[in-house]
């Protein structure tokens, strides 16, 4: 009973990574599972039941990256440059590689533009949270002398900008991984050379 309703809950974040959330009906989900669209009902209430689901599901996943406890820990005060591309490199490993993490920022891509609120969902994820994640690590690092006192927000911008790029080139398989992380080592290298203390 619970591999059907995980099974549904996987097919069905394959079919909207793929089409989206407007272009999959529960025919199509069924079809895919091997079982009757009214079997689906069994363990979810309707497509959005679903959708909600994968939602929590990816949040649960990702609550530990962007963790705000590891910056009052200050744990970035004293982080070489190595480190930096280290976690750089591992972080976007696990968005590019990682299937349930992966297929989840593809729906919330594709699917934004007919669903704001999915919209929002992407943006946040993908965007908002990690440019403030890195904000606050900057302010951190400032504090260290690590980094020169420059708006922090600004800087994220400048960091976190090519990476969501090689992430969407990774996506179009237009970059393989090995020349994905090469760049990202650059990238981190070169920007902590502009703003190093």
């Amino acid at each position: 009973m619970r591999d059907t309703k995980e099974k549904i809950l996987n097919e069905a974040l394959s079919l909207f990574s793929v089409k989206g959330y407007d272009g999959v009906s529960m025919s199509d989900i069924a079809d895919i599972v091997g079982i009757k669209a009214a079997s689906i009902y069994k363990h979810y209430s309707g497509k959005d039941d679903i959708f909600r689901t994968i939602v929590q599901s990816f949040e649960e996943k990702t609550e530990n990256i962007f963790n705000s406890e590891l910056l009052e820990s200050m744990e970035y005060m004293n982080i070489s440059k190595e480190l930096l591309v280290k976690m750089v490199q591992q972080t976007f490993q696990i968005y590019a590689e990682e299937p349930f993490l992966s297929k989840c920022r593809k729906l919330f891509m594709i699917s934004s533009f007919d669903r704001p609120e999915i919209g929002d969902l992407y943006v946040k994820n993908f965007i908002v949270t990690p440019m403030q994640y890195q904000s606050g690590i900057f302010t951190i690092m400032q504090k260290a002398k690590v980094f020169v006192e420059k708006d922090t927000a600004i800087m994220a911008y400048h960091f976190y900008a090519p990476i969501l790029v090689l992430l969407q080139k990774y996506d179009y398989k237009n970059i393989t991984m090995d020349d994905a992380l090469k760049n990202i080592e650059s990238l981190v290298t070169q920007f902590a050379e502009v703003y190093k203390s």
